[in-house]
């Protein structure tokens, strides 16, 4: 009985396991036969469905966009509703943001009451003239399409963009200055391109990596018409064969599942190729070039339709959500919009997610679109603040197909990136290790050595000039900018054909090569058009200041030998008093209406078409011994010297300040500094110019408006003089202090108090140099480690050396042999550079009179023969070779006890918080033998604790070296380069609030103080 049971359940077995073959069979056959039917309707017509498309209006259509507006609301109801404008990237169609019916975020947010708008580039391969589409194009369609819905809608727009869309959001709300928007919303939108890079580094590092990346795509990305959308699919899949093979095996493991299929059709299409469009060759150009080689996004001063424009002008709320596993739009890069939107109320929202899953995908739709919808209700003031933003909680990733889909193409772009780079990665990595160090080899390889071998080579009839260096960069980047005016931006073409104009209205007015020129003119772009358009036709600008008064501005025309004195409208009746001759006015008014006296000519009215120049007129002819420009300089007496500056000089000054700063392309300079002035003229826009950077010009130094013109310039280097940095750490700090676009203070006079604090409260670096306008000396401490160091020689520059100098005899110190004796280590002397004409940088120019130049040159000072040029400064040099400024020679105070340099006694005084300015000179008084110290004092609360003073003096101070009087006053008069005018603080206008005069070890306020004697010359 039991083997009868146990046969047939193993009948009964074979017959279940023979019927589940046939049923497994069976179904196999059917999914095959689906599958081949789903497969063969994909080959015949592409798809299984039809296109996805939620219904919309297109409002409007041009060359450059569409503007949707999607239905699924009543109009009637459109004016209670929020507009919303969404900004798609390039390379990516709009249908970004309506993907699917499930993955749509332009009908979730119609869903939640959102009147949303679209921005449409099209494809620009497939439109007339969409291949040379600009940056410019895009911005200003973005602007346009804000104007439009903020005009239908009669309220302001939320405009939100995704990834590149978000930085044209930035560019478009910065161009406006906000205007007409309510809030700016992004989604994995980079601003410091810096921070993006593989691994970590410091941005001077990949500052340098970025720019030899692009030197070296330079000549096909020129040649490029664009980059075709199909590369990116194609690339993807190419750099990917595991991850394309997985969504193959994907796909055929689904092929008999319509509906799955169906689910994912539009996006595996999009994925596939039909989401990707070409990017136009001009704004690839200009986006590799501003936005991620000079960083402009960050570093603010990006030129957009000729203006310059700054995040900083940022004024309306800003969302942006970064993706914390993003590897396209690393989380640095885009939270730097905070550091850049210093006005702006910041809102941060990050997703655990890859680029595309911030706006794609299930989560997009749980977490990103709800806190948009969120958030232009409670900016409206109608809701509260979105859950997300509230909490900052990043929630573990959804496990969904479709999202990893998505979050697969950060890994595609990122084997893409590592297939392609691999080698330059290594290398990166080690940058990262020693990025100081590397940086600075980068620097001195490619921008320093070339400029100072470059300097080695200029002979006496080397053709090099200003004009001619212009010229040159008109030549090779016709449409880069040049400099940057009252938020305008003018190219190289633009500044040349301005030069070339100028030049036939000067032969116009009588003007010929050799001839003397007075320009009288504040700081505007018709004073560098106007003093390289004389250096181009070989005639000599004599830089007056418009600061003069009629008898020191009489007399400076005098000593410049002019013979046509050229101002500006507001300067130009100054000019007609104080001279003879022929008189004329050139450029545009400040502010008010132009109005040009009688007798005077008008040089804009001349049509430089109608003009014929000279048959034998050669433009930029001027070699190096020409000369090139006067500037006018004060002596100790304050007698105005006509100091002649050669092309020769000129260069050696733009050069050095290039290569001393490592300026290139990427720079933007800013100078506030006077033009008449030979930091700004010869260091400012002569190092801007031959270093191919951006000058950006300040009609003056205002130090409350400083960092805002800044930021908005985009400013890296900033050329100061003296003590005009000393009003920039004296104001009250802010909380945006470090963030700021500069990277370095470069110039002459800075002391140590000012230096660190400069440093520690803006995070800038500094650069002293030392130079003077008439001679040969040049001192650098490119380095900036010993604060307050003038450095050393630049390579190449002609020999330097201290030399001891006796006061009692105003003279060198010389031995038996008649030889000057040189300083010591740290022993105070006279700087002296040598003279020698064969040596290209060892020449001297000297003054137009023969007698001031001859006084300026010692001969036989180490050796039968030789000449030094005699600087005037005290400096010391240290046991490493570095200089330090010691004083002045007319500055220091001969006193009974022996000579008291000034500098150091100011130094100590600036010790004290409740000094703002002060100023140590020598005088004379009744019944002294010898000059006696006295210190003008700006007290900075309008008190000085004289008790604290007396013991800080008797504790650091010898007898002699203290000062006998104290005086407070208001202000100290400064000279044009930001230096106490000392001359001034010893004659009668000199009136202070009280004087104290030391008495018994103590100061005491004097009321009838007595009155310095005049001092001899």
């Amino acid at each position: 009985m039991l083997g009868l049971i146990a046969s047939r359940a193993r009948g009964y077995r074979q017959l279940m396991a023979k019927r589940k073959r046939r049923s497994a069979l069976g179904r196999t056959l059917k999914v095959l036969r689906r599958s081949y039917a789903n497969a063969a309707e994909i080959v015949r017509v592409g798809r299984l469905t039809a296109p996805h498309r939620t219904a919309y209006d297109v409002v409007h259509s041009d060359r450059m966009y569409s503007l949707r507006r999607y239905e699924g609301i009543e109009r009637d109801e459109a004016v209670d509703r929020v507009p919303l404008l969404l900004v798609p990237p390039l390379m990516v169609t709009s249908e970004i943001y309506d993907m699917s019916p499930d993955v749509s975020a332009v009908s979730y947010l119609l869903g939640q009451g959102v009147d949303v708008w679209l921005i449409d580039f099209g494809a620009p391969e497939q439109i007339e003239g969409g291949m040379k589409r600009t940056l410019d194009d895009h911005v200003r369609a973005c602007d346009d399409a804000i104007q439009r819905v903020r005009d239908a809608c009669d309220r302001d727009v939320h405009l939100a963009g995704y990834s590149q869309g978000g930085m044209f959001c930035y560019q478009a709300a910065a161009y406006r200055r906000t205007e007409g928007l309510a809030s700016i919303i992004t989604f994995g939108s980079p601003v410091d391109i810096r921070k993006n890079t593989p691994v970590p580094m410091s941005d001077q590092v990949a500052e340098k990596l970025i720019g030899g990346l692009r030197t070296v795509i330079e000549r096909p990305l020129n040649e490029l018409e664009g980059l075709p959308g199909f590369l990116t699919s194609i690339g993807f899949k190419m750099v990917s064969p595991k991850k394309e093979l997985q969504q193959v095996v994907d796909f055929v493991a689904k092929l008999h599942d319509r509906q799955a299929l169906e689910k994912r059709e539009t996006r595996r299409r999009f994925l596939g190729g039909e989401g990707f469009v070409a990017w136009p060759g001009p704004a690839l150009r200009t986006f590799i070039d501003e936005f991620i080689v000079a960083n402009r996004m960050a570093s603010g001063g990006f030129v957009i339709d000729g203006r310059t424009v700054t995040l900083a002008d940022l004024t309306c709320p800003i969302l942006f959500f970064v993706g914390l596993t993003d590897d396209i739009a690393k989380p640095a890069a885009v939270r730097a919009i905070t550091g850049a939107a210093l006005n702006a109320d910041v809102r941060e929202v990050g997703l655990r997610a890859g680029h595309l899953g911030l706006v794609v995908g299930s989560k997009a739709l749980a977490q990103t679109w709800p806190t948009v919808s969120g958030w232009m209700r409670w900016v409206d003031g109608g809701g509260e603040l979105p859950e997300l933003l509230r909490e900052q909680e990043a929630q573990a990733p959804i496990d969904d197909i479709d999202d990893v889909a998505f979050d697969e193409l950060d890994l595609d772009v990122e084997d893409f990136y590592d297939f392609a780079t691999d080698a330059v990665e290594e290398a990166v990595k080690s940058l990262g290790r020693v990025s100081e160090d590397v940086s600075s080899a980068i620097d001195t390889l490619r921008w320093q050595l070339p400029r100072l071998s470059r300097l080695r080579k200029i002979r006496s009839d080397t053709l090099v000039s200003l004009g001619r260096e212009l010229a040159q960069k008109a030549e090779e980047m016709p449409d880069a900018t040049f400099f940057l005016w009252k938020g305008r931006a003018f190219s190289y073409a633009d500044a040349d054909r301005r030069v070339d104009a100028i030049v036939r209205g000067l032969f116009e007015i009588g003007v010929k090569p050799g001839d003397r020129v007075g320009v009288l003119m504040r700081s505007r772009p018709t004073y560098l058009s106007i003093v390289a358009a004389l250096n181009r036709m070989r005639a000599t600008a004599v830089l007056l200041s418009p600061e003069m008064k009629r008898a020191s501005l009489e007399r400076a025309l005098s000593v410049g030998q002019v013979k046509h004195l050229i101002a500006d409208p507001e300067n130009v009746r100054a000019a007609r008093d104080a001279f003879e001759g022929p008189v004329f006015a050139l450029g545009g008014p400040y502010g008010a209406a132009r109005e040009i006296p009688d007798g005077v000519g008008d040089m804009e009215n001349i049509d430089p078409a109608k003009v014929h120049l000279p048959p034998d007129y050669e433009p930029n002819a001027g070699r190096a011994s020409d000369e090139a420009m006067i500037l006018l300089t004060a002596g100790r007496a304050e007698e105005p010297r006509a100091a002649r500056i050669t092309n020769r000089r000129w260069a050696f000054s733009a050069l050095g300040a290039a290569a001393g700063a490592s300026l290139d392309p990427n720079d933007t300079v800013y100078c506030v500094l006077p033009l008449h002035h030979a930091a700004g003229i010869l260091v400012s826009v002569g190092g801007a110019l031959v270093g191919g950077s951006r000058l950006a010009l300040g009609a003056r130094f205002a130090p409350e408006h400083f960092w805002n013109e800044a930021r908005r310039y985009g400013a890296t280097v900033v050329f100061y003089a003296g003590e005009m940095c000393r009003a920039l750490v004296d104001a009250p700090p802010e909380l945006n202090d470090v963030k700021n676009p500069v990277r370095l203070f470069a110039g002459s006079g800075m002391r140590r108090d000012v230096w660190e604090r400069l440093q520690q409260r803006f995070k800038v670096g500094v650069m002293e140099f030392y130079a003077t306008t008439e001679g040969n000396a040049v001192l650098a401490n490119a380095s900036g480690k010993k604060v307050a160091a003038l450095g050393r020689p630049l390579p190449g520059a002609t020999d330097m050396s201290v030399a001891l100098y006796a006061f009692e005899t105003d003279d060198f110190v010389r031995d038996e042999q008649g030889f000057v004796q040189r300083a010591g280590v740290d022993q105070p002397g006279m700087l002296i550079a040598r003279v020698d004409r064969g040596h290209p940088m060892a020449g001297f120019d000297g003054y137009l009179d023969e007698a001031t130049t001859r006084a300026r040159i010692a001969h036989d000072v180490f050796e039968r023969g030789d000449a030094w040029f005699k600087t005037g400064d005290l400096v010391r040099q240290d046991a490493d070779g570095d200089f330090w400024y010691v004083d002045r020679v007319s500055d220091t105070v001969r006193t009974s006890g022996g000579p008291v340099y000034t500098r150091e006694i100011e130094d100590l005084l600036y010790r004290r918080g409740d000094v703002a300015m002060v100023a140590v000179s020598g005088h004379r008084l009744p019944g002294e033998d010898g000059e006696v110290v006295v210190a003008t004092i700006v007290p900075r609360d309008g008190e000085l604790d004289l008790r604290r003073l007396e013991r800080l003096v008797d504790e650091k101070l010898q007898p002699h070296e203290r000062p006998r009087l104290v005086r407070l006053v208001d202000a100290i008069p400064m000279t044009d380069g930001y230096r106490p005018l000392k001359r001034a603080l010893r004659g009668p206008a000199a009136q202070p609030r009280a004087v104290y005069a030391r008495t018994d070890g103590a100061y005491k306020e004097v009321a009838d103080p007595p009155r310095p004697e005049a001092r001899a010359k």
